[in-house]
């Protein structure tokens, strides 16, 4: 360079990070060589490229004197500019990457002349784009906006910019003012930053500006898509690098807390943050499943977004939460962290009237026992209506849904109380998966005791609830109440264990004295006609009272009032006023156990009925619906089971019992002895949570089962069934009443069938398959029907 060249001044500078782009450089270089404006200077960086981008620098430089190469070690698309603007002499600068390129060779010439004419702080020209499909570069320039016009406050081009989105942040297509960008570069932090630059560093040189203006133009800038590191197909090691971007809110947070301005322009930054962090989502979810994992820990590479991060996947993923909860699966920022558990958390939407309500109103005393602090989260309070809880119990009032910002209450009082430990009691709720991702993303433990049974699932009826063994995979463990759930859900690799519910501490409560001139029957449970079946209860009860005289038959529990009126009309009809007592709800049933003679239990379902564990306790022998699955009545003592719906055969058994008192006397010993045995051979409810706790303490990754690959197929298919049949059914819905009558008839003519058919012969599964191809082939029929 001549001593004329050196003085000469320098119109503008163009700035151009180089990073392993050989095979687009020379294109990108060349364009610069091309251009007519002599009084330009291109401050090319290699950014400590590995490939032969140095040399291809090094070439250019010597071709034309206007080329001043850097050469530095790998620090990113961000200290690479800043060290090039540092350089910079121009008044004015554009940045150029080196895998785009200029369009033709008077660019800088137009660029100059335009930026003296407007003198505006920041210009913004048009440019072009290629290198992709014309859908994706109409999608680009949507993010771009073409919007003209002017603006002249700070504070009004970061609100169009960041907040409104009226124009895009991109640095390619815009002419700054270079004294205005050497002012923000004391701001700019050393940090490795390949994705997110423009954004942090067009927010600095906007903070510092007074004018901007847009106009239109030809294209003056050609920007490659496809192979930078935004707009490049998704996989994890660019995923991590892209999500880095969500480190520029804090940055800016940072800056203007120095300048004292956050106040000033929170609302715009809130903005960015929630624009920045929907870009992040959207690029995560477009990896596949087993990459997913890795990609959604990049979203909590920011400490301070980590509440936003997770608010902003349950919104994302209201309504597809199974698909997340496959691809969170396994990820690093669901693992709890290693520390003493303290404060247990329960959580319940009702504490009062049923089942798990009393189970919970056993299992806090033990933990308070154990020396754990107890928090009860619940979403209704009815204290009248209670089981009754320890008066020092704290509890936490959530809203039942996240639309009314449970999600931040749930994290507010988690953390309030300093929990280390949450109980979920309510498995099959819409709101379980999300309030263990709140839980989990905090660093908590979070354990789910389920109180259904995994055959439930395969029931089409129950075809929504098939997609919850997919969210127990965020517990540190689900607690089943049967050997069969545990085998179930070990199988699908879920770190599940068996926990029986609390009891009653020893010794067995006695049985009241009373005159034998009466005998009590006695049933217990919620007002249920699929699961409890209080209507069959009812018919049993009836049949029992035609035979049996000195009989008093009492109903304890609580429904709707359309129940209450169903058994008041039923008792009324039939004139059973003095031997059926509708007795409503109690938190005290022993006062009716302590003088039963017999309890009769209607379930379709039960996991652990505390019903049952309470009727042996007291030595009450108990007719029921055959429940297979349950512990406590494997070994068929002290109870006799019937066929589930067999109105007649329980009424025949409980007739038999209350005729035949030696035999009910027998069947109470061997209740009473039952229950010894099983407390004998299963660890308590104490004993097992004290041993859980232990683990979950020391360990510092999920507990975890080895799936099995048969079990995981297994299900798998199932789903895949239940979606078919569902497919089906609203076909067939569609279906005259004719045609649909048709099929009632053949399902109605099957069930007498099977009557005359034992499971588990062949004669049985030879009928079930014949009629399931009938069955398809008269619904397929039915839909031809339809169709022509």
């Amino acid at each position: 360079m001549t001593a004329q060249q050196e003085n000469k001044e320098i119109t503008i500078s163009v700035i151009v990070p180089v990073h392993n782009v050989e095979v687009y450089l020379n294109e990108c270089l060349s364009s610069l060589l091309i251009q007519s404006l002599q009084s330009a200077e291109f401050i090319v960086i290699d950014d400590g490229s590995t490939d032969k981008s140095g040399q291809i620098c090094d070439e250019f430089a010597s071709k034309d004197s206007r080329f001043k190469v850097i050469h530095q070690e790998n620090k990113g698309t961000l200290a690479a500019r800043k060290t090039a603007f540092a350089a910079a002499k121009g008044k004015w600068c554009i940045c150029l990457d080196g895998d785009d390129k200029l369009p033709f060779n008077r660019v800088l010439e137009i660029e100059v002349a335009l930026a003296n004419k407007y003198d505006s702080d920041i210009l913004r020209f048009d440019m072009d784009a290629f290198g992709a499909t014309p859908e994706r570069i109409q999608a680009y320039f949507r993010f771009r906006n073409p919007w003209y016009g002017i603006i002249n406050t700070p504070y009004e081009i970061i609100n169009a910019v960041f907040s409104q989105g009226t124009i895009g942040w991109g640095m390619a297509d815009k002419i700054y003012r270079t004294s205005i960008v050497k002012r923000t570069l004391p701001f700019v932090k050393d940090t490795f930053l390949i994705c997110g630059t423009d954004c942090y560093q067009f927010f600095l040189i906007c903070f510092f500006s007074s004018t901007f203006q847009s106009i239109k133009t030809e294209p003056l800038y050609c920007y490659r898509m496809g192979c930078g590191i935004s707009t490049s197909s998704p996989n994890v090691d660019k995923i991590n690098e892209q999500s880095k971007i969500l480190l520029v809110p804090s940055y800016l947070r940072y800056f203007l807390e120095s300048e004292k301005q956050e106040e000033k322009y929170q609302k715009f930054l809130q903005r960015l943050t929630d624009r920045l962090l929907n870009q992040a989502i959207n690029r995560v979810s477009l990896l596949a499943v087993p990459d997913s994992a890795t990609g959604f820990d990049s979203l909590f590479v920011n400490p301070d977004l980590r509440a936003l991060v997770v608010d902003s996947l349950i919104l994302n993923y209201w309504s597809s939460s199974t698909l997340l909860s496959q691809k969170i699966k396994g990820a690093h920022f669901l693992q709890p962290n290693p520390k003493k558990i303290k404060t247990i958390g329960i959580f319940y939407p009702l504490i009062y009237d049923g089942g798990i309500q009393r189970v919970i109103s056993l299992q806090i005393p033990q933990f308070l026992e154990m020396g754990f602090k107890v928090i009860l989260f619940t979403e209704e309070i009815k204290k009248e209506l209670e089981y009754n809880l320890p008066p020092s119990i704290e509890r936490v009032i959530l809203p039942a849904s996240y639309q009314n910002g449970r999600g931040a209450q749930l994290r507010k009082y988690l953390k309030k109380h300093n929990v280390d430990l949450l109980i979920h009691h309510a498995a099959h709720s819409n709101n379980l998966f999300f309030d263990g991702l709140i839980t989990k993303s905090l660093g908590i433990h979070f354990c789910i005791t389920s109180h259904e049974i995994s055959t439930l699932f395969l029931l089409n009826k129950f075809s929504y609830f098939a997609h919850h063994p997919f969210y127990y995979h965020i517990a540190d463990a689900l607690i089943v109440l049967n050997t069969m759930d545990l085998k179930f859900y070990s199988a699908l690799g879920i770190p599940t264990f068996y926990i029986a519910n609390p009891t009653h501490p020893l010794p067995l409560a006695s049985k009241t004295n009373k005159s034998n001139d009466v005998k009590n029957l006695v049933w217990i449970a919620r007002l249920s006609r699929f699961q409890k079946n209080y209507v069959e209860a009812l018919d049993i009860f009836k049949l029992v009272c035609e035979k049996v005289d000195d009989v008093v038959c009492h109903i304890v529990g609580r429904g709707q009032p359309s129940d209450v009126e169903y058994i008041n009309n039923f008792i009324r009809v039939n004139g059973l006023e003095k031997q059926i007592i509708y007795e409503g709800f109690t938190p005290n049933p022993q006062k009716f156990l302590a003088t039963a003679d017999v309890q009769l239990i209607t379930s379709t379902f039960e996991c652990f009925p505390m019903s049952l564990i309470e009727a042996k306790q007291y030595g009450i022998p108990v007719v029921l619906y055959d429940l297979p699955y349950v512990e406590l009545i494997k070994d068929q003592k002290g109870i006799i089971s019937v066929p589930q719906h067999s109105i007649k055969g329980a009424a025949e058994a409980i007739i038999g019992l209350l005729l035949n008192d030696s035999r009910r006397q027998a069947l109470s010993l061997e209740s009473q002895q039952s229950l010894d045995i099983f407390r004998r051979n299963v660890p308590s409810h104490k004993q097992s949570w004290e041993s859980l706790i232990r683990k979950l303490e020391s360990s510092k990754a999920p507990l975890k089962n080895e799936p099995d690959s048969d079990w995981n197929n297994f299900w798998q298919t199932v789903l895949f069934f239940q979606s078919e049949n569902k497919k089906n059914k609203s076909e067939v819905n569609n279906l005259s009443a004719y045609d649909r009558k048709k099929i009632e008839r053949y399902e109605n003519c099957l069930s007498f069938l099977l009557i005359f058919f034992p499971p588990q012969t062949l004669r049985y599964r030879f009928i079930k398959k014949a009629a399931k191809k009938i069955y398809y082939f008269m619904v397929n029929y039915a839909k031809k029907k339809i169709k022509t």
